[in-house]
C-alpha cells in the first residue's frame, strides 16, 4: 500500500512540474523587457520587434550653470522680530530683544538658517535665526535723499543772470586795385583805373554755428587815372551785413572764407572842382589767413568784389553817359588785426 502511494505521489509531482514548464502563447516583447534585467541582447530583440525609425526623441539643451550672485552674501536692512534669539558670537551669550528693531544683517551663507547681526562699525558680534529677519531694502528706496541736517535759502521771485555777447572784431587795411570806366566816362573820359586804400572795420558774433554773421564797414579813398594822365579824386563809404565760415582750423594757423553785401552810404568823385555822385551796391568774397598770437589774431588776406554802380547825379550841363546800372570790379589785398571782447 505505502509503494502505491509513494507512485501516486511522483506522478502528481510530474504533473505540476509539466503545467509549470507549458508554452504559453506569445506576448508583448517590450513587457518582457520591463519585466527582466536590461541586456544588451534584449535590445537587440526590442529593436527587431518595434520600428525606432519612426520614433523621435526630444534633444535637451544642457545649460550652463552661472551664478549670479556674489560670492559672499551681501548686508542688507531688516526689522528684526521682537523677542527673537540673538547670540554673542563672542562668549555665546544668549538674550531677547525687547521690541521689533531695524538691523543691518548678512546671511551666514545663501538661504542658510542663521544670519549675522552688525554693528554700527560693521563688525559682526550677533547671529539669529534668518526668519527673524524682514528685508526692508525696497522700503528704504522710497526715502528722500535730501540731507535733513541741511538748510536750504528761500528762493527770491527776483532772478538776474549775467548775459554775455562775444564780439570778434576786425580792423584792416586794404589796397584796392579797381576798374572805374564807368566813372571815367561820366567825367568824360573813356576810361578809368583807379588805385585806392580802404580802411574797413567787422564785427561778428561768435555763435555756435559754423557760420559767424556779422557787420562791415569801410570807407575808401582813391585816385582814377586816365590815359591823358590826368587824375580824378572819388571817396566811398560802405556798410552791410557780412558773413565768415572757418573751414581749416588747427595749432596757431587757420583759414576762412568771407562774404559781404555793402551798400554805398556816399560815393563821390570829382574833377576840376565838379563832383559827380553814385549810387553802389558791392558785392565782395574773400579768403583770409590767420595767424594767431597771445596778443590777438593777424591776417592777411584776399577779396575780390562786383560793384553795381549808377548814377546819382551827373556834372551840370552834362548828361550821363550810361543812365543804366553797370558792374565794375576791383581786386584787393588786406591786412589786419583781429581781437575779441565782450559786450
Amino acid at each position: 500500500m505505502k509503494i502505491i502511494t509513494k507512485i501516486l505521489i511522483i506522478l502528481l509531482s510530474i504533473n505540476v512540474m509539466a503545467s509549470e514548464i507549458a508554452i504559453v502563447p506569445p506576448h508583448d516583447v517590450l513587457d518582457e523587457f520591463l519585466e527582466d534585467e536590461v541586456n544588451f541582447s534584449q535590445i537587440d530583440s526590442l529593436s527587431e520587434s518595434i520600428d525606432i525609425s519612426k520614433i523621435r526623441y526630444r534633444k535637451y539643451k544642457p545649460k550652463e550653470y552661472i551664478r549670479t550672485d556674489p560670492l559672499i552674501p551681501e548686508n542688507f536692512y531688516a526689522s528684526l522680530t521682537k523677542n527673537s534669539k540673538l547670540i554673542k558670537l563672542d562668549g555665546n551669550e544668549v538674550f531677547y530683544n525687547e521690541r521689533k528693531v531695524y538691523v543691518k544683517a548678512r546671511e551666514i551663507y545663501y538661504g542658510g538658517k542663521w544670519s549675522y547681526i552688525l554693528s554700527k562699525d560693521g563688525s559682526i558680534k550677533y547671529k539669529t535665526h534668518t526668519k527673524n529677519l524682514t528685508s526692508v531694502q525696497d522700503i528704504i528706496k522710497l526715502r528722500s535723499t535730501i540731507p535733513a541736517d541741511k538748510t536750504y535759502p528761500v528762493k527770491t521771485q527776483n532772478h538776474t543772470s549775467d548775459k554775455v555777447l562775444p564780439l570778434q572784431t576786425h580792423l584792416l587795411f586794404r589796397n584796392d586795385t579797381s576798374n572805374m570806366s564807368y566813372v571815367g566816362q561820366n567825367l568824360g573820359y573813356s576810361d578809368g583805373n583807379a588805385n585806392s586804400n580802404t580802411v574797413s572795420v567787422k564785427l561778428y558774433y561768435e555763435s555756435f554755428l559754423p557760420v559767424d554773421f556779422g557787420l562791415v564797414f569801410d570807407y575808401q579813398y582813391g585816385v582814377l587815372n586816365f590815359e591823358d594822365s590826368s587824375e580824378s579824386i572819388w571817396n566811398a563809404a560802405y556798410f552791410g551785413p557780412t558773413a565768415k565760415y572757418t573751414f581749416y582750423d588747427r595749432g596757431s594757423f587757420a583759414l576762412n572764407t568771407q562774404l559781404a553785401v555793402k551798400k554805398s552810404l556816399f560815393f563821390n568823385a570829382s574833377d576840376n572842382g565838379q563832383k559827380i555822385s553814385f549810387s553802389t551796391l558791392l558785392w565782395q568774397i574773400g579768403l583770409e589767413a590767420l595767424y594767431k598770437t597771445s596778443y590777438g589774431n593777424i591776417s592777411l588776406g584776399y577779396e575780390n568784389s562786383f560793384i553795381r554802380s549808377s548814377v546819382k547825379s551827373e556834372l551840370p550841363g552834362q548828361a550821363p553817359i550810361s543812365p543804366e546800372k553797370t558792374t565794375m570790379t576791383q581786386s584787393s589785398f588786406s591786412i589786419g588785426y583781429q581781437f575779441t571782447w565782450n559786450l
